[in-house]
C-alpha cells in the first residue's frame, strides 16, 4: 500500500472585489454639496459673530452709563464733556471717559491721573491715553486700537459724548461745539444736574458710537486738515477747534461717512456713527441702551440730543 503525504498547503483562492472607488463626477458632486452648505452656513455664522459683537458694544454703553450716573450721584453732576485746568493752556483737557475710570474698575489708573499737568509730559498722564480699554471700542468698529497722534502709541476710542443736537460745527462762523453752554448733557466745562435734563432721563442722549477712521481726512471750516480720530481720557492737543475727539451732536445724521465725499469731513468726526448694519446704539441718561436706525427723522434724532427743549421723543419716528 502506498501512502501518500497529504500536502499542509491549502490551494490559493482568489476572491473578486467587486467594491469600486469613487469616479471623478462622484468626487466633484461631493465637494459641490459641501460648497453649498458652507455658503449656506457662512452667512449664518457671520451674522452670529456680529450678534455677538452688537451685544458687546451694548454692554459697553450700559457700563459707560451706569458709571455716569454714579459720578452724578457722587459729584451732584454729570462728568463735564471735557474740564479744562486753569492751571494750562487750552489743549489740554481730561475727557468724560477719564473722569468715570474710578466706576470702571479703574481706579488705581485714575487716582494716579493729575489733569492739571501735562498730557504730554507728567507720566501717569501719559500712561492713562496710552492704555486700551475694551470698554471704550466697539468690537464691531474695527479701526486701529493704537494710533500715534502727539504721543506715540495712542490709545483710540469709538465712543462719544452728545454735548447738543443742534450744533454742525466745531470750527467755522456759529455757534461752535466747542463752546460752553450747549443744549446737550456733557460738553467743556458742563455740569449738568438731574434737574437740568427737562426733556426726561429716558429720553435724553448720552453717549452713541462713532468711528475712528484715519483714512478719511479733508479740510475744516478754517482750512486746517483733519482726519476723523477720536480719544479717551484726555489729550495734549485739543483746541476748541478739535473737540470732536470725545464731543459728538446729534444734528449730524448716523452714519453720514456713508455720504463722501458729498458730506463734509467735519460732519463725518462730530456724527454718531458704527459699523452695525444701518444702526447706531446709544446709552441714555437714566442708563438704558437704544437702538437708533440711521433711517430716523433727522427732527428727532436732533431732539434726542438736547436736554431741555421740552422735546417729546417718540422711538417708533
Amino acid at each position: 500500500m502506498k501512502i501518500y503525504a497529504q500536502s499542509s498547503i491549502a490551494p490559493l483562492k482568489f476572491q473578486r472585489n467587486d467594491r469600486h472607488a469613487f469616479t471623478l463626477v462622484e468626487l466633484l458632486v461631493v465637494i459641490a454639496i459641501i460648497g453649498t452648505l458652507i455658503g449656506l452656513l457662512l452667512p449664518a455664522v457671520q451674522a452670529a459673530r456680529e450678534a455677538a459683537r452688537r451685544l458687546q458694544c451694548a454692554n459697553n454703553l450700559k457700563q459707560m452709563g451706569l458709571a455716569c450716573m454714579m459720578n452724578a450721584d457722587a459729584a451732584g453732576c454729570y462728568p463735564a464733556g471735557a474740564r479744562q485746568s486753569s492751571k494750562l493752556e487750552e489743549i489740554h483737557k481730561l475727557f468724560w471717559s477719564g473722569q468715570i475710570l474710578t466706576y470702571l474698575e479703574q481706579g488705581n489708573l485714575a487716582s494716579a491721573l493729575d489733569p492739571d499737568q501735562r498730557w504730554d509730559q507728567f507720566e501717569p498722564n501719559i500712561t492713562a491715553i496710552k492704555t486700551s480699554h475694551s470698554i471704550y471700542l466697539c468690537p464691531s468698529s474695527a479701526g486701529p486700537r493704537y494710533y500715534n497722534q502727539v504721543v506715540e502709541g495712542r490709545a483710540t476710542s469709538t465712543y462719544l459724548a452728545c454735548a447738543s443736537g443742534t450744533i454742525r460745527n466745531e470750527t467755522g462762523s456759529g455757534t461752535l461745539i466747542g463752546e460752553p453752554h450747549q443744549n446737550g448733557i456733557m460738553y467743556v466745562n458742563s455740569r449738568t444736574k438731574h434737574r437740568d435734563i427737562f426733556d426726561g432721563l429716558s429720553q435724553t442722549l448720552l453717549i452713541s458710537e462713532a468711528l475712528f477712521l484715519p483714512s478719511m481726512s479733508g479740510p475744516d471750516h478754517t482750512g486746517i486738515f483733519q482726519l476723523i480720530d477720536h480719544w479717551h481720557t484726555g489729550s495734549p492737543g485739543v483746541a476748541s477747534n478739535e473737540m470732536s475727539e470725545c464731543l459728538g451732536s446729534s444734528a449730524i445724521p448716523i452714519n453720514s461717512y456713508k455720504k463722501v465725499p458729498q458730506v463734509f469731513v467735519e460732519d463725518i468726526e462730530l456724527g454718531f456713527a458704527s459699523r452695525h448694519a444701518g444702526l447706531v446704539q446709544a446709552v441714555f441718561a437714566d442708563g438704558h441702551v437704544q437702538t437708533i436706525g440711521e433711517s430716523i427723522s433727522a427732527n428727532v434724532w436732533s431732539a434726542m440730543g438736547t436736554k431741555g427743549n421740552s422735546d417729546i421723543v417718540s422711538f417708533e419716528d
